[in-house]
C-alpha cells in the first residue's frame, strides 16, 4: 500500500505562524478599543467587527488544527494496517520456510528407511531379508505415493532367480525331522518362507479397496517369468498385471480379481490348478502360449476387453460356463490337449473335450471367433455344444 505524502515541516509552521499573527492582531485591536472606551455607534460596530474578525481567525485555525489531527490519524492508521500486512506476510514466509524444512526432513527419512529397506533386502540373511520388505511395507502404508514404488520392489523380489524346490516341500514336520535337511535345503524352506510371506503381503495390500491404509489401490504388477509358489491373489484389483512366463507351481487363485488394465499371462506355465472364477478382465487378456498342467476354471469371468488363449496346452477340465467375452474369443480350432497323467475318470468319461462353456455368452466381438472343437457361437450369441456327450 503507498503511503500519503507527508507535510513539510515548513509549511506546518507557516501556517501555524499566519493563524498566530491574525489572532494576535485581532486581539491588540480589540484591547485598544476597549482601553479608548468608546461610546459612539461607529466605535462599537467597529468592535464589533473586529470580535467577529477575531472569531473567524479562531475557526480557521481551529479547523487548521482539526484537519492537521485527522492526517495524523489516517497516517498512524495506514502504518497501523502496513505493520499488521508486512506481519501478517513475515508469518506466512516463516511458516512456508517451516513446511519446507518439515517437508525436506521427512523426504530424507523416508529415502533413509527406504534405502535401509532395499539394503536390508539383499542380504544373505532370510530373516534380514523378509524385515526389509516389512520395512517398505510400513512405508508403503503410510506413504501412499511410496506405493507403486514399493510393489515395484516386491516384484522384483519375486522375480529374482528360485529354481523349483528340489524336495517336497509339503511333507510333514516329522519327516523333516527324521531325514533333517541339507544346508541346501534349508536355505531354500527360508528363501520359499520369504516368498510366501512377500506374496500374502503383496495380495493383503491388493484386495479390494476399502479406505484403510493398509488398501493400497489399483496398482501395477510385473511379475514376469518369476516363480510363484501356491499364489492366492483372491478379491484383489490391479491395473495393468503381468506375468509374462510366469511359473505358477501347486495352485494359483484370481477368483473375484479384478484387471483395470492389460493382463498378460502369455508363455506362462500352470503347474497344477489355475483358478479364475468370477474374475474380470476390462481390458485385454492374452493367454497365447500358456500351459495349464491341470484343470483351468474360469466359471463366471468376464472377458471385457477380448481373450486370446492362442497355441495355448491344456491338460485337463476348462471351465468357462457363465463367463462372458466381448470383443474378442480366440482359441485354436483343435486346441492342443496333453495326456492324462493321473488316470482319472475325466479323461474316460469325456474323450473328445475338455471345455465348458455352458451358459457362457458373446457380447460384440470385433473378429470371427475361434473356439475349440465341437464349440460355436449362435446366432444370439450364446455357446453352443455339438458333441453326443455333455460337456459338464
Amino acid at each position: 500500500m503507498q503511503k500519503l505524502p507527508e507535510l513539510r515541516w515548513w509549511w506546518v509552521a507557516a501556517a501555524a505562524a499566519v493563524t498566530a499573527i491574525l489572532i494576535a492582531a485581532a486581539t491588540w485591536l480589540l484591547v485598544s478599543q476597549v482601553a479608548t472606551a468608546p461610546t459612539s455607534d461607529a466605535a462599537r460596530a467597529e468592535l464589533d467587527a473586529i470580535r467577529t474578525a477575531l472569531s473567524l481567525a479562531v475557526g480557521t485555525g481551529g479547523a487548521f488544527a482539526l484537519w492537521l489531527a485527522a492526517r495524523r490519524q489516517r497516517s498512524t492508521e495506514i502504518q497501523i494496517k502496513e505493520t499488521i500486512a508486512a506481519t501478517a506476510e513475515d508469518q506466512r514466509h516463516r511458516e512456508r520456510v517451516q513446511l519446507a524444512t518439515e517437508f525436506d526432513l521427512t523426504e530424507r527419512r523416508i529415502t533413509e528407511l527406504y534405502a535401509k529397506a532395499v539394503e536390508q533386502i539383499g542380504s544373505d540373511k532370510a530373516p534380514v531379508r523378509l524385515g526389509g520388505l516389512y520395512a517398505l511395507e510400513r512405508l508403503a502404508n503410510a506413504n501412499p505415493t511410496l506405493r507403486q514404488a514399493v510393489v515395484n520392489v516386491i516384484c522384483a523380489y519375486l522375480r529374482m532367480p528360485f529354481p523349483e524346490p528340489s524336495w517336497d516341500y509339503e511333507r510333514s514336520r516329522a519327516v523333516e525331522m527324521k531325514n533333517g535337511l541339507s544346508e541346501a535345503e534349508r536355505q531354500e524352506r527360508e528363501e520359499l518362507q520369504v516368498r510366501l510371506a512377500v506374496q500374502q503381503m503383496l495380495a493383503d495390500h491388493l484386495r479390494e479397496a476399502d479406505g484403510s491404509p493398509e488398501k493400497w489401490g489399483v496398482l501395477d504388477i510385473d511379475l514376469s517369468r518369476a516363480v510363484l509358489i501356491d499364489f492366492r491373489f483372491e478379491h484383489c484389483v490391479v491395473g495393468e498385471a503381468t506375468f509374462r512366463g510366469a511359473q505358477f507351481l501347486v495352485v494359483a487363485r484370481f477368483d473375484q480379481t479384478v484387471f483395470h488394465r492389460e493382463a498378460w499371462f502369455y508363455e506362462a506355465d500352470f503347474d497344477r490348478l489355475a483358478s479364475f472364477r468370477d474374475a474380470r478382465f476390462l481390458d485385454r487378456a492374452v493367454f497365447t502360449n500358456t500351459r495349464f498342467g491341470w484343470h483351468f476354471l474360469a466359471s463366471g469371468v468376464r472377458f471385457l476387453g477380448g481373450a486370446w488363449f492362442l497355441r495355448s496346452k491344456f491338460g485337463g477340465r476348462c471351465d468357462f460356463s457363465g463367463g462372458e467375452f466381448e470383443r474378442c474369443a480366440d482359441f485354436d480350432k483343435q486346441s492342443a490337449l496333453t495326456e492324462p497323467s493321473d488316470g482319472s475318470l475325466w479323461w474316460t468319461e469325456f474323450p473328445d473335450t475338455r471345455f465348458n462353456f455352458q451358459g457362457a455368452r458373446a457380447g460384440q466381438l470385433d473378429t470371427e471367433p475361434t473356439l475349440p472343437d465341437r464349440w460355436s457361437v449362435s446366432a444370439d450369441g450364446t455357446f453352443a455344444y455339438r458333441g453326443e456327450l455333455a460337456p459338464s
